[in-house]
């Protein structure tokens, strides 16, 4: 068979050897006699993946156990109703920065559940890009700030994150894994684990447990 890679925008390449052990556990989980779909999610095997994969994640971020990591369903478009729906009280303004398509999506989303307010707003500036931390204009105790840290669509990606007092939240679908940085600066990261983690399906959430 002659590979294939793709560099869509959509599911990521994964290493042969990666397939080739997936292929061979989904029949016989290490010995045990059942495919890895076909255990309980409290056995003992799985217990033992899911702590694997929580770890090595901590590990690849930087994160430690001030952090809990969790793999939900749903995409990573679910977390723009789930972060307001969690974090957005009555009363609360959460500030959005809009840099394109996700983040516009973000917005709307939000806005069904509370007030919004627009940090930075460059979606449709030409040539592409992300605001200047220094263009954020900040509301005094926001619930949270929330940026794309880079979107798919248009390729405008954050270089320098902003430091501030203001909780920080990101989606990262997009570029998560695929450069150093402080993650531990944010109090919450969500990505689809499609483009850089593994296939389609699984949403990374890492969050701050204050």
């Amino acid at each position: 068979m002659a590979r294939i890679y793709n560099f869509n925008a959509g599911p990521a390449v994964l290493p042969v050897e990666v397939l080739e052990e997936a292929q061979a556990d989904l029949v016989d989980y290490k010995g045990s006699g059942m495919s890895v779909m076909e255990m309980s999610h409290r056995g003992k095997e799985y217990e033992a993946i899911h702590e694997e994969a929580t770890a090595n994640l901590k590990t690849l971020l930087g994160l430690d156990d001030t952090f809990s990591v969790l793999f939900l369903q749903g995409g990573a478009s679910l977390q723009f109703a789930m972060i307001p729906m969690n974090f957005l009280g009555a009363g609360q303004v959460a500030d959005y920065v809009n840099s394109g398509n996700w983040g516009a999506s973000a917005i709307k989303q939000a806005r069904l559940i509370g007030t919004v307010a627009i940090a930075a707003d460059c979606e449709k500036d030409v040539p592409t890009r992300v605001p200047g931390v220094e263009e954020l204009k900040l509301t005094p105790g926001a619930a949270y700030l929330h940026l794309t840290s880079n979107e798919t669509i248009s390729g405008a990606q954050w270089k320098r994150f902003p430091v501030c007092d203001t909780p920080l939240v990101a989606d990262m679908s997009s570029d998560i894994l695929s450069r150093p940085f402080d993650a531990g600066a944010f109090s919450l990261i969500y990505a689809g684990a499609q483009k850089n983690l593994g296939p389609s399906g699984v949403t990374v959430v890492a969050i701050r447990m204050d």
